[in-house]
């Protein structure tokens, strides 16, 4: 392994021990300032008819360290020098998530804040984006300015690679109860889970030396097969199922990401 693979692989490690800590957490509440942003953001999302964004305070405690951040460079910016980046600096504090943005303020009161946002094309769609579904805010007064953040995620649950191995294998028979169609047995298998953890998405280069008909490699963040997937797996009549899923977050993927491959027969 190469320094710059030990650099990412101790980066991941640290995001598993904080999702780990952040499981024992109980759940803090916002500052007053805060609290005031939050239930305004959530109130112009009402009047658009979105649903409301869930307050989560691991994404409010990066939000915090970005506004600390602009407070002493004295500068709005969304990334400042000895940074790291926007979904690094959330996937750090131990939040999975498929999507995520960015809202920043400088004012000079904390009334201001909100509607200075909503004037803002750009901050504004962020505000009343659909995709996302939860949010953290920090607020940081400093020199009688007022600095904010608003960080958005769509957020995924946490699974272990047991529990999204077990949903998996339990969603894949839905779409057959409803149609009275035999269920699929699936099985975990540890060649297949050892393939899941080095595979890089090219189902050709693992059919070598699996048995059965179909073998199939994705990615998700979720455990369900692909849409188009499932749909392909019930109309050939697969009835077994051999599969694997390792937890590999990455860049790409995002760090809810699990790879999963499967062989049907």
């Amino acid at each position: 392994m190469n320094r710059s693979s030990l650099v990412r692989a101790s980066v991941f490690c640290a995001a598993l021990v904080l999702i780990l800590a952040a499981a024992t957490r109980t759940a803090a509440k916002p500052l007053l300032s805060e609290k005031q942003i939050f239930d305004q953001l959530n109130q112009e999302r009402q009047k658009a008819g979105l649903a409301p964004l869930e307050w989560n305070e691991l994404l409010a405690e990066a939000a915090r360290g970005h506004s600390q951040a602009m407070a002493e460079n004295g500068k709005l910016a969304h990334l400042l020098v000895g940074e790291q980046p926007l979904q690094e600096r959330i996937a750090l504090q131990g939040v999975r998530f498929i999507r995520a943005g960015e809202n920043i303020a400088l004012t000079g009161y904390v009334e201001d804040v909100h509607l200075a946002l909503m004037t803002s094309a750009g901050h504004r769609a962020n505000m009343l984006n659909p995709k996302y579904n939860a949010v953290g805010i920090g607020v940081i007064e400093q020199n009688g300015k007022i600095f904010a953040t608003e960080d958005f995620v769509f957020q995924v649950p946490v699974y272990s690679e047991a529990e999204f191995s077990a949903a998996l294998a339990e969603r894949l028979q839905l779409p057959r109860k409803v149609t009275g169609s035999l269920e699929v047995y699936a099985k975990p298998d540890p060649l297949m889970h050892d393939l899941a953890c080095s595979t890089d998405g090219d189902a050709a280069k693992l059919s070598d030396g699996i048995s059965g008909r179909y073998l199939v490699v994705f990615s998700a963040s979720e455990p369900h097969l692909p849409e188009e997937l499932q749909k392909d797996v019930a109309a050939r009549g697969y009835y077994h199922m051999k599969f694997g899923v390792c937890f590999r977050p990455d860049k790409e993927h995002g760090p809810g990401n699990f790879w999963v491959v499967a062989a049907f027969s």
